[in-house]
């Protein structure tokens, strides 16, 4: 498979190679990304800056780790529109391109977990 956000060799150097840690990292990161863009969503169409940040906070790490800076740049863009008092309907577009992102993620994450149990 070819992967669009992820880096499986990253994830395999930083996680030594080992079979089970690489598993274990995909399934924490699928319940991560699963819980950050129910978060990104509610919190954004609600304008709740705090806990949008929140949400944010606890993925970003996680992202830059495993190479997916493209959520890094949608979070980053959906707080500039909020801190902008955007639209509702930009905000909804940066919903689904975060939803999109997001699915793509969740997906490459059990593809690369399968590859390794």
């Amino acid at each position: 498979m070819s992967y669009k956000y992820i880096d499986p060799d990253k994830i395999s150097e930083m996680l030594f190679g080992d079979d089970s840690y690489i598993v274990e990292f995909c399934e924490a990161g699928i319940t991560s990304f699963s819980e950050f863009n129910e978060n990104f969503s509610t919190h954004l169409l609600n304008r709740n800056m705090k806990e949008l940040r929140n949400a944010g906070h606890k993925i970003k790490p996680g992202a830059q780790m495993m190479g997916a800076d493209e959520i890094v740049d949608e979070y980053t863009k959906a707080r500039t529109m909020l801190e902008d008092n955007a639209s509702t309907e930009k905000l909804e577009q940066s919903v689904q391109a975060m939803d999109a992102i997001c699915s793509a993620i969740l997906e490459e994450l059990n593809t690369l977990s399968k590859e390794y149990k």
